[in-house]
């Protein structure tokens, strides 16, 4: 495609059009115009193209065709708003007045609506002449194909904030430094283990990151609230939520386990992550994006292991909150997945039994425990663009130790 030919037409983003935005372009008339649109349709009605004869009706002059004035609508949406890419899939249009030789259109069209599901917009569309009077009126829907780019259009947005509950520690550590290291302002939170937070948020920084580390009780939704406000003042609207925030569970047989047990894991997991959805899918349906991530368990995904109980039944409620979420507001341009790591080499499995962990790496067909970098890798992919067709799903990091 030549040069001048690109010249010729915008490309507006779909994620950039927005409810309320205008275009508009102007057009005089000429009798070139007439005799062009007269050749390519085979519409020699006199009325346009004989004086004479126009002369005799009581418009007393040729009159232009009414289609080749709405044909200006064409114009406007394959070079102004959406531009290159767009579809015309339905118009209606009301011919109000006729329009002569040498009459100045004002072609304006308006967004109405936007359909993030189907890609397409609906235009309220007005031709109006040089002395504003309206000539035609109707309203378009138009679709905005997606076109492959020439370009790394999956590159990390720079700008992109990134809030990881539970974050000072294991996983979520090695997540937040991933993270950073890729561009995205990281904030950290964390409730107990405050040193561990404000170490991280200094490595991250004296590495050239963005980041912050903010004390919430994840359990407690006035805490969670106060929480995001501070990140939004601090680095503006939340990209993307990474929930790792979980409860140091033990090992314990049912017959010995509580309710309050159970409660505690479900409150730190599950609650958790329903108090920080709850805060930030408003806003994430306002901009038509975003993505959470849940960090589940393989032990909720395949044979559950003995005495883990309620871990197990937290990890497991995360997986169907994230997969009832994913239905909802999938249409709305959100993306929510869960990432199920094995058993993984991090402090939580320090009292572990020796031999339960041996056992597990000889049974993982890598025969090796995850690193939290591993899960890292996972969830960096899930957030980013390069996961922009991937939602409602489980995906397990765990060395083969379970298969679908």
């Amino acid at each position: 495609m030549t040069d001048r030919v690109k010249q010729r037409y915008n490309s507006l983003s779909f994620d950039k059009i927005k409810v309320g935005d205008i275009a508009e372009f102007e057009h005089v008339l000429t009798q070139e115009d007439i005799h062009k649109f007269a050749d390519l349709t085979g519409d020699y009605n006199p009325l346009h193209l004989d004086e004479e004869y126009a002369k005799k009706t009581y418009f007393r002059k040729p009159v232009v065709h009414g289609m080749l004035s709405a044909s200006f609508i064409s114009t406007l949406i394959g070079t102004k708003l959406p531009g290159a890419g767009a579809l015309w899939t339905s118009q209606t249009i009301e011919f109000l007045r006729q329009t002569y030789i040498g009459d100045t259109l004002r072609i304006i069209s308006t967004v109405k609506q936007k359909s993030l599901a189907t890609r397409s917009i609906v235009l309220h569309i007005d031709i109006t002449n040089q002395h504003d009077q309206k000539v035609i009126s109707g309203e378009s829907t138009v679709k905005l194909l997606e076109v492959e780019s020439e370009e790394n259009e999956l590159a990390i947005d720079r700008n992109k904030t990134v809030l990881i509950t539970g974050g000072s520690q294991g996983i979520g550590a090695a997540i937040a430094k991933m993270l950073a290291d890729e561009g995205y302002s990281v904030a950290i939170n964390y409730l107990k283990s405050k040193q561990s937070a404000e170490n991280l948020v200094e490595s991250i920084c004296q590495s050239g990151g963005n980041s912050i580390a903010v004390q919430a009780d994840v359990a407690v939704y006035g805490e969670v609230d106060s929480m995001f406000s501070t990140i939004e003042t601090t680095f503006g609207v939340i990209d993307a939520v990474v929930h790792c925030a979980a409860p140091q569970n033990t090992l314990q047989p049912f017959s010995s386990l509580t309710w309050d047990d159970m409660q505690r894991q479900l409150d730190g997991q599950l609650k958790g992550a329903y108090n920080c959805a709850q805060r930030v899918l408003p806003t994430m349906v306002h901009a038509e994006k975003g993505a959470l991530v849940f960090l589940g368990s393989i032990a909720a995904e395949s044979t559950p292991p003995t005495q883990q109980t309620d871990y197990v039944v937290a990890k497991a409620s995360l997986s169907a909150l994230a997969r009832s979420l994913a239905v909802e507001y999938g249409p709305k341009g959100i993306r929510i997945n869960v990432v199920s790591p094995g058993m993984t080499q991090t402090d939580r499995i320090a009292d572990y039994p020796e031999k339960s962990k041996m056992l597990t790496k000889m049974h993982t067909p890598l025969r090796q425990l995850a690193q939290p970098r591993d899960i890292a890798n996972m969830v960096s992919f899930l957030i980013s663009d390069k996961a922009s067709h991937i939602t409602g799903q489980v995906l397990r990091v765990c060395g083969g130790i379970a298969m679908v």
